[in-house]
């Protein structure tokens, strides 16, 4: 009789700028931006819309890594600050 026993996979902790493959979205390759509150966030090479995934789901494209530059970060990820959002501040 054989036992069943959950297959463990390496995760890769990649390099910002680093193109890696995402195996939940269909093998699709992304540049690694950041890894945030347990997910990963990606974007396309040519720039264009961040799409998050696992860490357990991403692997490096080859031995030597390739690197896209990043420019730099950004607006923070948080929710928008609205009016009265501040201490002291009261919304008109």
């Amino acid at each position: 009789m054989s036992v069943w026993r959950p297959v463990r996979r390496t995760v890769h902790q990649p390099q910002v700028g680093e193109v890696v493959r995402d195996r939940a979205h269909g093998g699709a390759e992304g540049v690694y931006m950041e890894t945030r509150d347990g997910r990963v966030y990606l974007r396309p090479r040519q720039g264009g819309q961040e799409w998050t995934t696992y860490p357990s789901e991403i692997e490096p494209l080859a031995d030597e890594p390739e690197l896209v530059p990043v420019l730099g970060a950004d607006r923070p990820r948080r929710a928008p600050e609205w009016p009265g959002d501040r201490a002291g501040v009261t919304a008109v």
